[in-house]
C-alpha cells in the first residue's frame, strides 16, 4: 500500500511525462516538416527539373544542394522514426503508471 506522499509523487510523474510526450509530438511535427523540405530540395537538385519558379542553378552547385538535401532527408527520417518510437513507449509507460495509481486506489 502506498502512502499519500508516494501517490502525489506518482501523479506528478504522470503529469511531467505527459508534458514530455507532448513536447516529443512537436519534435515529430518539426522533423516531418524538415523531411518534406529537404526531400523536396534533394529531388529538385538531383532530378534536373527546370521550372521558372525555382532558382536557375546549374552544374555542381545544384547537385551539391541535391545531395545535401537527400542526406538531411534520410537523417531526419531516421530521427522521426526514433521520436515516434519514443512517443509510443512513453504513452505505454504513462498508462502503466496510471494503472499502478488506480490499483492503489482500489
Amino acid at each position: 500500500m502506498m502512502n499519500h506522499k508516494e501517490k502525489e509523487f506518482l501523479k506528478t510523474e504522470i503529469t511531467v511525462k505527459t508534458a514530455h510526450i507532448k513536447n516529443l509530438g512537436n519534435w515529430l511535427r518539426n522533423s516531418i516538416l524538415l523531411l518534406l523540405i529537404s526531400g523536396t530540395l534533394g529531388f529538385w537538385g538531383l532530378s534536373g527539373i527546370q521550372d521558372r519558379f525555382l532558382p536557375d542553378i546549374t552544374g555542381p552547385g545544384r547537385v551539391a544542394v541535391g545531395w545535401i538535401g537527400s542526406i538531411i532527408a534520410v537523417l531526419t527520417f531516421i530521427f522521426g522514426i526514433l521520436v515516434f518510437v519514443a512517443i509510443q513507449n512513453g504513452r505505454k509507460h504513462v498508462l502503466q503508471l496510471i494503472n499502478t495509481l488506480k490499483g492503489v486506489k482500489k
